[in-house]
């Protein structure tokens, strides 16, 4: 047994920042079928070990329901592109655009109206199939470090939601540095790792979970982009763009045993809070009563001070711009 027990140890892979490339890491906290890990020398945050790069692509590849849960919501985050592609153009950006992590390709829309040529990279096959069939638009299912594009080809590179998912983030940076013209830009926006809901929710928080591989502080963000090579000119927290946070909510919930209660005024018995997030809700209790909770969680949610936060660098997304010199 203690022979197995050393061989199974010395298998392990070893630990290795994804940043600094440092081989020592200490533990931050285990959920479900992951552990994250933080580096000692640059403090990133990352999964370790690694999931299987075969298995970890083919998981976007199946991604059935991604572009769909997308345009449910296209509305919010047209305006929210649009925003983007108009603050990228005032800090001196032009076209062409490549999104990295390109989704149902709404941001790629937002450039497109602006008068902008847009390119996508993305993996979801739903995902492609709408950028070229409904959208006509030019994307590759590929990682940006083999994308078949020309060095200097564009004005603007955008990781919208996309670099935390990344085996590699910091060759992602430097291969976008490639394909940037001097003088372009870059911008990525991430979940902050030091944002109060984590602080709040802890664990249970909806984006800590498998598919993202990394973690990033407003310091870890700053070094992996002037590592990768960019001037950066910009970089603050801010609320993410969602209607309204359903998930926050009842790990609230969740964490203040205030479900318990919830549960049993709307006659839920055991099962979870969480099942009224689907699109199938099912409730035994009086319409009333449900719509009373609605109310009141709306409320609540009101009440969070995510601006505030924000303004202390503690809101949930981090935003940062950056120039390749």
């Amino acid at each position: 047994m203690e022979v197995a027990v050393a061989a199974t140890t010395a298998a392990a892979p070893a630990f290795r920042c994804l940043l600094c490339t440092h081989g020592d890491g200490a533990f931050v906290l285990r959920k479900e079928c992951f552990v994250l890990t933080r580096c000692r020398r640059c403090g990133l945050v990352q999964q370790d070990p690694l999931p299987p790069a075969e298995a970890y692509d083919a998981r976007y590849a199946d991604a059935a329901t991604y572009c769909a849960e997308l345009l449910r919501e296209r509305d919010l985050f047209l305006r929210r592109d649009s925003q983007l592609v108009a603050d990228l153009a005032r800090d001196g950006a032009t076209g062409p655009l490549l999104d990295v992590g390109a989704g149902a390709g709404i941001l790629m829309e937002a450039a497109r109206s602006a008068g902008w040529e847009a390119v996508g990279l993305e993996l979801a096959q739903p995902s492609i199939d709408r950028i070229r069939g409904e959208l006509r638009m030019e994307v590759h299912p590929c990682a940006i470090e083999r994308a078949p594009l020309a060095a200097g080809r564009f004005g603007a590179v955008t990781f919208s939601h996309s670099l935390e998912h990344l085996r590699d983030p910091l060759l992602a940076l430097k291969s976008a540095a490639r394909l940037l013209r001097p003088g372009g830009l870059v911008h990525v926006a991430v979940p902050n790792w030091h944002a109060a809901k984590r602080l709040a929710a802890g664990v249970r928080l909806p984006w800590i979970f498998e598919e993202h591989l990394s973690y990033f502080t407003r310091a870890t963000l700053r070094d992996a982009l002037e590592r990768a090579g960019f001037e950066l000119l910009a970089l603050g927290s801010g609320p993410m763009a969602c209607a309204i946070d359903w998930r926050f909510a009842v790990v609230l919930y969740e964490r203040t045993r205030v479900d318990r209660l919830l549960r049993r005024f709307l006659r839920m018995g055991p099962r979870p809070l969480t099942e009224l997030l689907t699109d199938n809700v099912r409730v035994d209790c009086p319409p009333w009563r449900f719509q009373l909770v609605l109310k009141a969680t709306r409320a609540l949610l009101a009440a969070w001070p995510e601006r505030f936060f924000s303004r202390l660098g503690r809101g949930e997304e981090l935003r940062a711009t950056a120039r390749r010199s």
